[in-house]
């Protein structure tokens, strides 16, 4: 009887390590389509900042990687056109703009600021994710990231980064954000460029889904 009742334990333990094996697997990318969909609706604003198009090509990537997730809804806003009842019904907000002179357009720090400062929004357990593009190799694009991502901490919100998995080693790792270099070494933005947003809209949105309890709506009729 021991035996037969530690059969059993063991082959319990066995599936329990393969469920979270399975969950935890392939964090980007098409691979991800084989995970179970979370539940439920959340309501992911991308909101951006862009002069010559390339920051909204890269919001246009974040939108994809939401839409990748059932349950998540995209929303894209030029940040000038975002009101504050986008700001208060988004369950997730991925931000993204050029980067100037190693940092954010003051442009866009206006606009943020003021969703705190006059608009009173409050992003409380919100969650969140950046995005920004730059001319140059070495010219801020990560600062950029980094100074949106503060605002957001700032605020009170959760942040996260897209995934990347090595095929090889099976290694999974995330990044700060994701960033598009379009200046004359490397013009527009890449393929490669628009899965790493791909990726941070599809992370922020799955993280949603896991965070937000379900809106009064979704009972509606249960």
């Amino acid at each position: 009887m021991k035996a037969k009742h530690l059969r059993s334990r063991t082959t319990a333990l066995a599936l329990s390590c393969a469920l979270v094996t399975l969950a935890y697997s392939c964090p980007g990318g098409e691979k991800a389509s084989s995970r179970p969909a979370e539940t439920g609706t959340v309501q992911v604003l991308v909101a951006y900042y862009s002069l010559t198009g390339n920051t909204e090509k890269m919001a246009e990537g974040v939108a994809e990687g939401v839409k990748r997730v059932s349950g998540a809804i995209p929303h894209v806003r030029k940040v000038d056109e975002v009101s504050q009842q986008d700001l208060e019904t988004a369950d997730a907000i991925a931000l993204g703009c050029p980067t100037y002179y190693a940092n954010i357009p003051g442009r866009m720090k206006v606009v943020i600021d003021d969703w705190s400062w006059k608009m009173k929004v409050d992003f409380t357990d919100k969650v969140g994710g950046a995005f920004a593009t730059g001319g140059g190799q070495v010219g801020g694009k990560e600062h950029a990231v980094v100074s949106l991502v503060m605002f957001m901490l700032s605020n009170r919100m959760i942040v996260a980064g897209p995934l990347y998995q090595n095929d090889k080693t099976g290694s999974v790792w995330g990044e700060v954000g994701a960033a598009a270099m379009t200046g004359p070494l490397d013009p527009g933005v890449s393929e490669a460029e628009l899965d790493s947003a791909r990726r941070l809209g599809e992370r922020v949105a799955r993280l949603a889904l896991k965070l937000t309890p379900p809106h009064p709506s979704q009972h509606a009729g249960s």
